[in-house]
């Protein structure tokens, strides 16, 4: 059996895999403590573990503790997914792939794999994450926005009287988008302007390949981050998860 974990920048996931398919899935956040969320993963994890393949983004001090632990319970040594050139069929856009996030990388590969063509993956999370792959597997480049609770925040630091404000997790009906306070207005902003780059992104995406695009949507801000699209998208939490099950059973 192999456990598949992403290190995310707000959360851990892991889940089981065999033979390339993800089974039993969990996940923690670490944002305030990373043995807390460590903790969470190894009291969830099964008794038996062969092998163990993580997507990491959040540097050696999280990579360093999860070996320790994995060795004093397991005695096995975790391998870490690095972005390639070229890998499962999906061919990275980037002069440098060091420089793509693995776990996008990693979120690509299974979606291209879910579409079996072309398609765009969102990534809604802490930042919200867009890439596009045709259907021979090219990466087309992607682009990176700041997540609604980051663009709340950034205006509760940079502005007199408005102060931490929610984001909306539904896209009002009519003139009810506009915002009657300053919470609505800011949370309303935050999704509108988020979601119509979204939005505009797939239709260039679909423009250039003269065909719409699968869009599949993960990361802990999907569900809202959906509600306010115009593009219909499929959600998949556990995109990057189903991605290393995939490379841990076929050869990854």
């Amino acid at each position: 059996m192999t456990l598949v974990i992403d290190i995310g920048n707000t959360r851990i996931k892991w889940g089981s895999a065999r033979s390339g398919e993800l089974g039993a899935t969990g996940n923690a956040l670490h944002i305030e403590s990373m043995d807390s969320a460590m903790d969470s993963l190894f009291s969830a994890s099964p008794e038996t573990v062969d092998d163990v393949l993580v997507s990491n983004v959040m540097g050696e001090a999280a990579a360093s503790e999860l070996a320790e632990r994995l060795n004093d319970r397991y005695a096995v040594k975790p391998r870490y997914v690095a972005t390639a050139a070229e890998g499962f069929g999906v061919r990275c856009s980037y002069a440098d792939p060091a420089q793509l996030g693995v776990d996008r990388w990693v979120a690509m590969i299974a979606a291209y794999r879910l579409a079996g063509g072309a398609v765009c993956v969102i990534d809604a999370g802490t930042a919200v994450t867009f890439d596009a792959v045709d259907p021979a597997g090219r990466h087309l480049g992607g682009l990176i926005f700041a997540g609604p609770r980051i663009i709340a925040a950034a205006l509760d630091r940079g502005t007199e009287q408005i102060g931490a404000t929610a984001a909306a997790p539904a896209r009002p009906q009519g003139l009810e988008l506009l915002g009657t306070e300053t919470d609505a207005a800011v949370g309303h902003g935050a999704m509108l302007g988020l979601a119509a780059a979204l939005d505009a992104a797939v239709t260039a995406v679909s423009a250039e390949l003269g065909a719409a695009p699968m869009v599949l949507l993960t990361g802990g801000d999907a569900a809202p981050v959906r509600a306010w699209l115009e593009t219909k998208a499929e959600l998949r939490p556990d995109l990057v998860l189903e991605g290393l099950a995939f490379m841990a059973g076929h050869g990854g």
